[in-house]
């Protein structure tokens, strides 16, 4: 196990979406205030340290169906380069400690990160193979992001962000879904359960629109 290994499991490069939480201070012209932007940048690290539990989870339950995906067979897991054993307990232990570090931060913060893990666990478990529910669980967790930014720094949150948020993370999970369409149409590997209720021209419809 190297020290990539470990990267690639916390999958550091979806921390990416956690910018969201920046976004209140942002619209509110308001990110030049280095004391906000700091509880801001706080939150963007304890979140992370929640968003990568999530990921590991969900990464330790896609173990089988990774290993026969394209991309997805180089996960950490799916190869075997780090046992499942020590990525739940790493994965228990930033959940512990990110949703500590949350409660110390914002109270408020803490119930929205709970709401993520549930919600991002039930999508693990069960909703990410329902088609057109998947897709929203995704766009809600952005939204979800968008509310911690709000509490942590305690800038109100305009109903146009929400809306612009839920409808760009949409946007991307519909792309997401239509790269598992394409490679389910070259290569005949179903890669995703739910890839039975979409279409390119489903797909390609809803982006257009």
């Amino acid at each position: 196990m190297t020290m990539k290994d470990y990267f690639q499991l916390l999958r550091v490069h979806q921390y990416l979406k956690n910018l969201f939480i920046f976004l209140p201070l942002f619209f509110s012209l308001r990110i030049s205030e280095s004391d906000l932007l700091v509880e801001a940048s706080l939150a963007f690290a304890i979140f992370s340290a929640v968003a990568s539990a999530v990921y590991i989870f969900n990464d330790f339950l896609d173990i089988a169906d990774d290993r026969s995906h394209p991309v997805k067979k180089d996960r950490p897991l799916a190869a075997g380069r780090v046992s499942p054993r020590v990525a739940l307990m790493l994965a228990a232990a930033l959940l512990v400690a990110g949703l500590a570090a949350s409660w110390a931060l914002s109270p408020v913060m803490f119930f929205l990160s709970v709401a993520y893990v549930i919600l991002s666990a039930a999508y693990s478990i069960r909703l990410k193979h329902i088609p057109i529910v998947d897709i929203f669980v995704i766009a809600v967790n952005f939204v979800l992001r968008i509310f911690v930014g709000g509490a942590v720094t305690r800038v109100e949150i305009t109903m146009w962000i929400i809306i612009m948020t839920f409808l760009l993370a949409l946007f991307l999970a519909l792309a997401k879904r239509r790269d598992d369409v394409l490679i389910f149409l070259e290569t005949e590997q179903n890669t995703r359960r739910s890839i039975d209720g979409y279409n390119l021209t489903f797909i390609d419809s809803a982006m257009m629109a």
